[in-house]
């Protein structure tokens, strides 16, 4: 019995009284569990916040990285263009920005 811890529960009505008795150890043991369940989840939703921010930064670059893209298609494309109109006019020779030193 001295590891036990026991309740005593009177009911205010009948006076009926019951008792519960309990082991320590086994109580000890269920808090333990639940104050580690209460820390995991603490855990678990740190990283799921964590996740979803990651999550948007990566939607964001993702759209950067689209927008990127569509400026060197741009930029291929006068190029291109630019080319054609150096060949036409006859300057295939002529650098521009070019350095007078």
């Amino acid at each position: 019995m001295e590891n036990n811890l026991s309740l005593l529960v009177v009911s205010s009505v009948t006076g009926e009284q019951r008792r519960y008795s309990i082991n320590r150890y086994l109580l000890y043991g269920v808090l333990f569990v639940l104050v580690m369940c209460f820390f995991v989840g603490a855990f678990g939703l740190y990283k799921y916040r964590e996740n979803l921010e990651l999550k948007k930064k990566y939607l964001l670059l993702d759209a950067e990285k689209e927008q990127l893209e569509v400026v060197v298609r741009n930029l291929k494309g006068i190029e291109e263009k630019q080319e054609s109109v150096r060949e036409l006019l006859g300057l295939e020779d002529i650098k521009i920005n070019e350095d007078n030193e």
